[in-house]
């Protein structure tokens, strides 16, 4: 699925049915005069001409294109996922660091420079820090850190053969020493920002040629400089969800975030600095009779020219341009009941570096598994760590950020050789249905911690592909919840209220629309899309919804998009998930002492009415720029995104791309979003629990186990009076048949 093509496609089917239609625009191109000013009404529109006219000739300043566009046009990095924070910049954190991303070349650039333009903390200390660059999987060279104060370039000189024409791939892997202290705490200072808008090739500007590959590196170059893409629509009338099928075919041709959209008009003004690329859609009774066309516009942008409804053929030209494909963006399955080696799952062998490190292996489960009792899962886990390591060094496994294991890494009598397979049984309610994470995570003390660490090159500990997950298998069951809609929603069922259509940008539709564009993964190919719907609103359209959620708490649901949100300072402990001691340690420790009886209050209730608070409560404090809302539960595959005023939505929408690999997001029946703490989800105590099979003795003890344990106020009762019954009939049977002496 193309990103771009998404936001070609899905934007142009989404304007007209939000605006009515938009009024003809009139291309100009090189080769004829420039058309007059034409006459507007009152409104400021300008009224449709009855056919636009493609022409070829000088833009509005009576300039030639060649004097407008610059000699040489970078052709910058791109990462390949979704990045929450700034879009012209990527943070390289921590001792060791890696990230992925993509280079669009317009044509083979044989011998060329690769320039990389980065800004480190003052705590790296160059002489033993490095950034190593890949191009398509080949080391070009290393690059050392030493641009503090400000901004600065480096260059390496790339050999013919190694960058190509359309998609390359470009790995930076980051080894950075902090200048006075060594530990897991002083990772955290160590960082490196890469300026994407001024990383990358440098390519004359005449190699962008009106044809698919300069059209995409033109569009690569004009998203990088953090300007939205262009599209100008004709008065065509048609339905978003059309786009579905055609967007699905397309292959990821830039990844990352789909980009902000800007419609146009015909007459629209060239902006300062003049566009690189854009796309024009003509009406139907303007038909281009060989199909899409690539032209160069009067102020040098290379303009993709089709006609409304002729998406397929656009999509399969774009396609066409690529030589190769990127990997899948879906999250491997992990099918329960049977044992899956993490190289199956996409985790040949991990290697922990640094004296922090953490390796994230995502999974995803069927949508209908659900077990929330006692039933365990396990990890049987095949790893080695090295030599003469520190005292108290660990390495943590956890499941979804909860830790499930600590394992010493300062054995010198271990350290060296691969170990016996370790079976790592946990609690499998700490699972979900969808994406989930396996983590590994290394904490290795400073020796000494005031010194520079000593460089390392063995990886401090390897996890091999061989290690498996099991997790059990569970009848057929689900939730309600905002993560299961957002997991098969199609493009076609987004849409806005009227209310937000006056004060959220409408380029905002499209670009949502592209975060969910992918055909569902296979496993759920079958399943119908058609009655799932997002809807985009504002706090005002809170009003007006009803359900077992929303109602009574639409003042506390408006006031989380009021309330003025609070910037808390980031506190990083990476020693805070470490196990802090014994159960018996609340017997001689005064402050997990006085916290004693408040647990056990909590627990007790817990037990009485399920782990979840209500809604107001969970409400009270919070400030978010960002709700998504399951308002009925009766309903479920309703649901709601709504926007704080003045919101930044790409902050928004990239974190929503980033669900897709992540388990952190939106879920239960209200999910709020703030920039400070990503996404904060409340499940509704009285979710209800549906058995999508039939009863029987094989699932039986599962299906009473999540009954049980959703609602446990529903059965403690009646157990509690089938317990008393049969403590009164056994004692009557026992009074009844004792022997008289």
């Amino acid at each position: 699925m193309s990103r771009l093509t998404r936001l070609l496609i899905a934007a142009l089917l989404a304007f007209p049915v939000l605006s009515g239609g938009v009024e003809a625009q009139q291309i100009i191109l090189e080769g004829l005069e420039e058309p007059a000013e034409p006459d507007r009404d009152r409104s400021g529109v300008p009224e449709q001409p009855e056919k636009p006219r493609v022409m070829h000739g000088k833009g509005a300043d009576d300039q030639p294109a060649a004097a407008i566009q610059p000699t040489t046009t970078m052709m910058p990095l791109r990462p390949m996922r979704a990045q929450v924070g700034s879009s012209g910049h990527f943070r390289l954190q921590g001792q060791y660091a890696k990230a992925e991303f993509l280079l669009f070349l317009p044509r083979d650039p044989g011998a060329t420079t690769f320039q990389l333009k980065t800004q480190s903390a003052i705590n790296v200390l160059p002489d033993q820090s490095s950034i190593e660059v890949f191009v398509n999987g080949t080391s070009v060279g290393r690059i050392q850190p030493g641009n503090f104060d400000r901004e600065g370039v480096d260059e390496l000189e790339v050999p013919a053969g190694l960058f190509r024409a359309g998609r390359n791939r470009v790995s930076l892997v980051a080894r950075q020493v902090h200048r006075v202290f060594c530990g897991p705490e002083a990772s955290f200072s160590l960082w490196t920002d890469i300026t994407l808008i001024d990383s990358g090739v440098l390519v004359p500007t005449t190699d962008l040629t009106p044809d698919p590959l300069g059209f995409l590196a033109a569009t690569g170059a004009q998203l990088a400089r953090g300007e939205p893409f262009s599209i100008r629509i004709s008065g065509a009338e048609f339905s978003l969800g059309d786009a579905a099928s055609i967007i699905a075919r397309v292959e990821d041709i830039f990844g990352g975030t789909p980009p902000k959209i800007d419609f146009e008009d015909y007459y629209a003004v060239s902006p300062t600095p003049p566009q690189l690329a854009r796309v024009t859609a003509l009406p139907p009774d303007q038909l281009l009779p060989d199909g899409p066309e690539f032209h160069r516009g009067g102020d040098g942008a290379i303009v993709l020219l089709t006609n409304s409804g002729k998406y397929a053929e656009v999509g399969r030209l774009l396609f066409g341009a690529m030589k190769d494909t990127l990997p899948s963006e879906f999250t491997p399955l992990l099918t329960p009941g049977q044992r899956t080696a993490l190289a199956d799952i996409g985790s040949p062998t991990i290697e922990g570096y640094g004296r922090y490190f953490r390796a994230p292996v995502s999974f995803r489960l069927p949508r209908d598994w659900l077990l929330l009792a006692s039933q365990e899962a396990a990890l049987e886990l095949d790893y080695q760590f090295d030599h003469q390591l520190p005292e108290g060094s660990l390495l943590l496994v956890k499941i979804n950020n909860t830790t499930v294991r600590l394992l010493p890494l300062d054995d010198a009598e271990r350290a060296g050789r691969p170990l016996r397979t370790l079976r790592i049984p946990f609690a499998a309610n700490l699972l979900q249905p969808g994406v989930n994470r396996l983590t590994f995570e290394s904490l290795v003390p400073g020796d000494p911690p005031d010194q520079a660490c000593a460089l390392r090159t063995a990886p401090i500990f390897q996890v091999s592909g061989t290690s498996a997950l099991f997790v059990p298998g569970s009848p057929s069951m689900t939730l309600p919840g905002i993560d299961a809609v957002l997991g098969v929603i199609g493009p076609g069922s987004i849409r806005m209220s009227e209310a937000a259509r006056s004060s959220i940008p409408l380029g905002l539709l499209p670009q949502l629309a592209a975060v969910y564009a992918n055909d569902p993964p296979p496993d759920m190919a079958a399943l119908d899309r058609s009655g799932y719907e997002l809807k985009v609103g504002v706090a005002a359209d809170l009003s007006t919804l009803s359900g077992d959620v929303v109602d009574g708490n639409t003042a506390a649901l408006q006031s989380v998009l009021l309330n003025t949100i609070q910037e808390k300072p980031e506190e990083v402990d990476p020693w805070k998930s470490v196990d802090g001691g014994p159960w018996w340690r609340a017997f001689y420790d005064l402050g997990e002492a006085s916290s004693l009886p408040s647990r056990l209050f909590d627990r007790l209730v817990t037990m009485w009415h399920g782990p979840e608070i209500d809604l107001p409560t969970w409400l009270a404090g919070h400030a978010a720029e960002a709700m998504l809302i399951q308002p009925d539960m009766a309903n479920p595959e309703k649901t709601w995104l709504f926007l704080r005023s003045r919101a930044d939505p790409a902050r928004i929408i990239a974190s929503l791309a980033a669900t897709h690999q992540e388990f952190e997001g939106p879920h239960g029946q209200v999910s709020l979003y703030s920039s400070e703490n990503g996404w904060v989800s409340w499940n509704s105590p009285n979710r209800p629990l549906s058995l999508n099979e039939s009863l029987t003795l094989g699932n039986m003890r599962a299906v009473v186990g999540n009954y049980v344990t959703i609602t446990p106020a529903r059965y403690i009762v009646p157990l509690f009076l089938l317990i008393l019954c049969s403590a009164i009939v056994a004692i009557g049977i026992a009074i009844l048949t004792r022997r008289k002496r």
